[in-house]
């Protein structure tokens, strides 16, 4: 919940604006649910910053989650992708149920495709699997060589 700061000191939260403009004299009027509205400044130059918009998913996606444990399995969790947050630099997935955080591994489509967050596609979950379990032990012997 971003909260609006203005220069009059009125902090707004994002997610009770309903409708905002920007007016000639630099002020931004914001509609508010309420159902009243607040004419200031704020500090912010971008107030659109304030409003990511979300998109629900289509059903079939999901989301890999990756752990390596101490022994050094590997494990995998998957969750159902829910929505889609819309920002400047992409969408990102939102998921279902608590996690901790969003760094999943890669996505799969709803007709099987596999790919990270680098736009990289992969044949299979199994290939992706492979190549990520052995960049993963490539990374950790370097770190045993280094120390």
């Amino acid at each position: 919940m971003p909260i609006i700061s203005t220069k009059e000191g009125i902090n707004i939260n994002s997610e009770h604006v309903v409708q905002f403009n920007t007016l000639r004299n630099g002020q931004t009027k914001f509609l508010l649910s309420t159902g009243g509205e607040q004419v200031c400044e704020p500090y912010s130059v971008d107030v659109s910053e304030h409003f990511i918009p979300v998109i629900p998913a289509n059903p079939g996606f999901v989301a890999v989650f990756a752990d390596r444990w101490g022994d050094g399995v590997f494990t995998y969790k998957h969750r159902s992708v829910i929505a889609w947050r819309r920002c400047p630099p992409g969408n990102y997935p939102l998921f279902e149920g608590y996690g901790d955080g969003d760094d999943y591994a890669v996505i799969i489509d709803p007709f099987g495709g596999i790919y990270d967050s680098d736009h990289n596609q992969f044949a299979s979950l199994e290939d992706w699997k492979r190549e990520y379990e052995a960049e993963q032990n490539e990374i950790a012997a370097r770190v045993v060589k280094a120390a």
